[in-house]
């Protein structure tokens, strides 16, 4: 385009200038330098507003991409039906529901029967679930576990052998409780494995900070260290029934050592910025 016009503009002044004076030739040619310089200055202009808007273009388009990318991680960071924390299950295991037939064919897991949890010397009953079970000089235990169980209450009675002859109840006792407990029927849920996740994507290894920016404000409560495993226990609005919980290594400073008898308050401060849910803990009801 450029050069059809330069050749056409020469071939005019050729023709305009072959008559004229030295003088009005220079005249005629200078005009039509500067008219030239100034066409050219303008598409020069042009094309560098079009190259300018068609980089922004590509880096809007680069920009949206990685955007769709990240969302599409997220996407599929989040648990499907049989890894789905609610309030009151963890995938296919609900409150109140037997475990037994869905932890065998559903999960491919092991199972060990024992102790749920232990507070101050007392256990409940419960079943130990993972994918990989080792003999130890203790017995048959799981390693790394996924799951514990905890077993739905059949009778406080202090009698071992009252209900020896049902099949589908054992018999815990411990240093401070005894107790039968079903076989098949879930109390409560220990979620150790950090494939179970909330549908927001909250689960074993959310930090802290990610707790509280995807379910909003966090009520820290604080009791008997020193008796009770999951003693520190995070609960948000969303999940009245979950008790997200921290390790007590993951406080900043003496505040565990110092408000470790009796239930105390505490806030997201008192805790180191990286600390990571260590477990959840699912029950029928809210405390």
């Amino acid at each position: 385009m450029k050069k059809t016009i330069f050749t056409i503009t020469v071939m005019l002044c050729l023709a305009v200038t072959y008559g004229q004076s030295k003088k009005e030739q220079i005249s005629k040619l200078t005009f039509m330098r500067d008219s030239l310089n100034s066409v050219l200055t303008m598409e020069r202009n042009s094309s560098n507003i079009k190259s300018t808007e068609f980089f922004a273009t590509i880096l809007q388009q680069k920009i949206e991409i990685e955007r769709q990318k990240n969302e599409i991680e997220w996407l599929k960071s989040l648990p499907t039906s049989d890894y789905l924390v609610t309030n009151n299950s963890a995938g296919f295991f609900k409150i109140g529901g037997p475990w037994q037939s869905l932890a065998k064919n559903d999960y491919h897991y092991k199972s060990v029967q024992g102790y749920g949890t232990c507070v101050d010397a007392c256990c409940d009953g419960g079943f130990v679930l993972g994918k990989t079970m080792i003999n130890t000089e203790f017995g048959y235990e799981i390693e790394n576990p996924d799951v514990t169980i905890g077993a739905l209450s059949f009778s406080t009675s202090v009698s071992k052998n009252q209900f020896k002859t049902n099949p589908n109840v054992f018999y815990i006792s411990s240093d401070n409780c005894s107790g039968w407990y079903w076989k098949d029927k879930i109390s409560y849920l220990v979620v150790y494995s950090e494939a179970f996740k909330t549908k927001e994507g909250v689960g074993v290894g959310t930090t802290l900070e990610k707790l509280q920016e995807l379910l909003g404000k966090v009520v820290v409560t604080v009791s008997w260290i020193e008796e009770d495993i999951n003693a520190i226990q995070l609960k948000v609005s969303a999940y009245p029934n979950i008790d997200f919980i921290l390790d007590a290594e993951d406080a900043v400073g003496d505040f565990v050592k110092q408000n470790s008898v009796g239930e105390q308050k505490a806030t997201v401060a008192d805790f180191k910025k990286d600390a990571k849910i260590k477990r959840i803990i699912i029950r029928s009801n809210t405390k």
